[in-house]
């Protein structure tokens, strides 16, 4: 899936702009320039030069729109197309150079670039793109954000050349490049690696970059650490993963340390005796138990027999000891979060809500479709050195998904380009 809105081919710059249906021009001029101009003037304080101001962060958006490979080739087209120059708002007559492109990302550096984003993910949520009502969830389900995590390699295409040393590791021109762990699916083993959280809906939230050997459950709580931090507003119910985050500390810690459910999708589960194979409780003569409740203050989880053994064969009514009493749900289980989070966590793999969200595991890889190679074309275009470059090059890719789901919002009504849901 390409979900890169696509815009005609320019004709002439006045029909152009006169055009109402020409949607590169009403793109642009949907972006609120207050947003990025708040970060920008704190960016460049004092009396001196302003870089352009809030222009040239807009062409960095034509920049990924357009998919042009580097700074140069942008400062080449907007002093020869005066369409890009004014949906960015440069005065006549004047255009950067490539080389103030390098003075914006210092004077901006990571942070400011997320604080741009932030913005934009503010409005958002103002528009309720972030936390659009699903269908087909149970009703009991939590309130709040439902988040998709994983993470895309991408090609470190200045950078590929290394020597081998001495004690067999490798020495790249940039040294946040690194070797990937091999993978069938790896086309390209070196470079860098990105880790984002994202909403079902397909808004990215947070991103960070790591060298291309690093594992992804290393970068899991760093994450969600940036993400309480850059949004403490707002509150999330679930966290969709898949099986490489399988782990029984990535179960424990996400829902202990931040408070949200994880939906991760399991590798092959050995429940004990006593247990069906999907974690449900057996009672004494082998019938299923019903779940009752998930009491999350008391990590656990209550299931009732509710004397099942009614409407079995007659001659198990004495064996059974249940009948007879006056407790009306019969005999009651609990399966405890502590022994085993993985197993018994608040999103065991029995429950509705882990079956509901696995189901929607075609939507989060077509989320992730958007992230990785769909994402106007992100590692075509990653010409940076360093961690820090890189990650400004992938919040930039952020910004502009953020946006393609804005402007598609208000001009169709469409909540998301995932899922089929209508304002």
């Amino acid at each position: 899936m390409d979900y890169q809105i696509p815009f005609p081919p320019f004709s002439s710059f006045y029909e152009d702009l006169s055009d109402p249906q020409n949607d590169f021009v009403n793109y642009f001029a949907m972006i609120q320039p207050h947003h990025i101009h708040e970060v920008m003037k704190q960016a460049y304080p004092g009396p001196g030069p302003t870089g352009y101001g809030t222009s040239l962060f807009l062409s960095r958006m034509v920049k990924v729109k357009q998919i042009f490979v580097s700074d140069r080739v942008l400062a080449q087209r907007l002093s020869q197309n005066a369409t890009y120059r004014s949906v960015c708002g440069f005065k006549k007559g004047q255009t950067p150079s490539h080389s103030t492109y390098t003075v914006l990302r210092r004077h901006l550096g990571v942070e400011g670039y997320k604080a741009i984003h932030k913005n934009f993910v503010c409005e958002c949520d103002k528009l309720g793109l972030l936390n659009p009502p699903l269908p087909n969830l149970p009703k009991n389900a939590r309130k709040g954000l439902i988040l998709i995590g994983d993470s895309t390699p991408i090609r470190a295409y200045c950078s590929t050349k290394g020597e081998k040393q001495p004690d067999g590791s490798w020495l790249f021109t940039d040294p946040s490049v690194s070797f990937g762990r091999p993978h069938h699916r790896d086309k390209y083993p070196v470079g860098h690696k990105a880790h984002s959280l994202i909403t079902l809906a397909g808004i990215p939230l947070v991103s960070l970059v790591t060298s291309r050997n690093e594992p992804d459950q290393d970068h899991i709580f760093p994450l969600l650490k940036q993400l309480k931090e850059r949004f403490p507003e707002l509150s999330y119910a679930y966290l969709v993963l898949d099986a490489g985050y399988d782990a029984e500390h990535i179960h424990q810690g996400v829902f202990e340390d931040y408070g949200i459910i994880p939906i991760i999708v399991r590798k092959k589960l050995t429940y004990p005796k006593g247990f069906t194979k999907d974690g449900i409780p057996l009672c004494p003569l082998g019938h299923k138990m019903r779940k009752a409740v998930v009491d999350y203050k008391r990590r656990r989880t209550k299931y009732l027999c509710k004397k099942i053994c009614k409407t079995k064969e007659q001659k198990t009514l004495e064996l059974c000891s249940y009948l007879q009493s006056d407790k009306k749900n019969g005999l009651i289980k609990y399966v405890r979060f502590k022994d085993s989070y993985r197993k018994f966590g608040p999103a065991a793999p029995n429950s509705i809500i882990y079956k509901r969200l696995k189901s929607l595991r075609t939507a989060v890889e077509r989320s992730y479709g958007l992230v990785k190679e769909n994402r106007y074309r992100m590692e075509w275009t990653n010409t940076y050195m360093g961690i820090d470059n890189v990650t400004m090059h992938v919040v930039e890719h952020d910004i502009t998904l953020t946006l393609d789901i804005m402007f598609e919002y208000k001009r169709t009504g469409k909540l998301s380009p995932l899922l089929k849901l209508k304002g």
